[in-house]
C-alpha cells in the first residue's frame, strides 16, 4: 500500500472505532437501570476490547503488509466492517435476548391460563353434576372452590375473564344450594388453631389482613359479599369484625384492589 492508501484506511479505521466505540458507550447508558447490569457490562466491556484488537490489526496490516495486495485491502475493509458491527453487537444480543425472554414469559402465561382454564372447567363439571345429584359440596370441596375463585382474581384480562367466570360459578353453586357458608373449615395457618365457618375463616384471612393497610383484592370482597348474603350466620361474636366492614362504603383503589372506608 502506498502512503496515501496507508493513511486513508487509518483513517476510516479511526472513524470505525469512535462509531462502535460511541453504539457501545450509548447502548450502556440507554440500559443503565436494566437489572441485568452484570450481563451489560460483560456485554459492553467484550465489544470495545475487540474494537480495540481490531485497531491494533489494522496498525499492524497497514505497518508489515505489502503495499497495493489485494489480500491486504480486503482484510482491511473487512476490519472496518467488523469495527462497526461490534459496536452494534451488544445491543443486537441484548434484543435478541429480550426477545427470547419475552417469548418464554409469554409461553409460561399461555400455559398458565390454559391450565386454570381447565381448572375452571373442571370445577364447572362438577357442580353441574352435584346440582344434578341434588348433592351438595363436602366442607373440603367447598373451601377449594371459595380458594379457586378468589386465585381467579389475579386473571382479570379481557372481555370474559377468568375472575369474572369463577364468581358466576361460586353464584351459581350457592343459588343451587350447593355451597353452606357455614360449613366448618381448617384454615393452613398458624394462628387457624381450630376450625371456623367457611364464610368466616374466608375472612380471616383475606379481608381482614388486607383491612389492616387499607386495600384489599376487589374479588376477594366480592367473594366474601355472596358468602355474608347467602346465609352466613352473621349473629356470632366472631363474625362482629366482618359486619362492620361489611357496612362501609367500598371505594376504588390501585388495580384490581379497592378500599372499605
Amino acid at each position: 500500500m502506498h502512503v496515501i492508501m496507508r493513511r486513508t484506511f487509518l483513517v476510516l479505521q479511526l472513524l470505525a472505532a469512535a462509531t462502535g466505540v460511541f453504539l457501545v458507550v450509548s447502548f450502556r447508558f440507554q440500559e443503565l437501570l436494566a437489572p441485568q447490569s452484570a450481563e451489560l457490562d460483560r456485554l459492553a466491556e467484550a465489544a470495545l476490547a475487540a474494537i480495540v484488537l481490531l485497531s491494533i490489526g489494522m496498525i499492524v496490516i497497514l505497518r508489515f503488509a505489502p503495499a497495493r495486495r489485494p489480500l491486504s485491502i480486503v482484510v482491511s475493509v473487512a476490519i472496518i466492517a467488523l469495527t462497526v458491527l461490534t459496536g452494534v453487537t451488544p445491543r443486537l444480543l441484548w434484543t435478541h435476548r429480550q426477545s427470547a425472554v419475552e417469548a418464554a414469559r409469554l409461553d409460561e402465561v399461555r400455559r398458565r391460563d390454559e391450565a386454570f382454564a381447565q381448572e375452571l372447567r373442571s370445577w364447572a363439571a362438577t357442580i353441574d353434576a352435584s346440582a344434578a345429584a341434588a348433592r351438595p359440596l363436602t366442607a373440603e370441596q367447598a373451601w377449594a372452590l371459595v380458594n379457586v375463585v378468589s386465585v381467579a382474581g389475579h386473571y382479570d384480562d379481557g372481555a370474559n375473564p377468568f375472575s369474572s367466570q369463577a364468581l358466576a360459578l361460586l353464584r351459581k353453586a350457592l343459588a343451587a344450594k350447593l355451597l353452606d357458608v357455614n360449613l366448618s373449615v381448617q384454615g393452613k395457618r398458624a394462628s387457624d388453631t381450630a376450625p371456623r365457618p367457611l364464610f368466616l375463616q374466608f375472612y380471616k384471612e383475606q379481608i381482614e389482613p388486607a383491612g389492616r393497610v387499607k386495600t384489599l383484592a376487589a374479588q376477594d370482597w366480592a367473594i366474601m359479599k355472596l358468602l355474608a348474603e347467602n346465609g352466613a350466620d352473621l349473629a356470632q361474636p366472631d363474625a362482629a369484625p366482618l359486619v362492620a366492614d361489611l357496612a362501609k362504603t367500598e371505594v376504588p383503589g390501585p388495580g384490581r384492589f379497592i378500599g372499605l372506608r
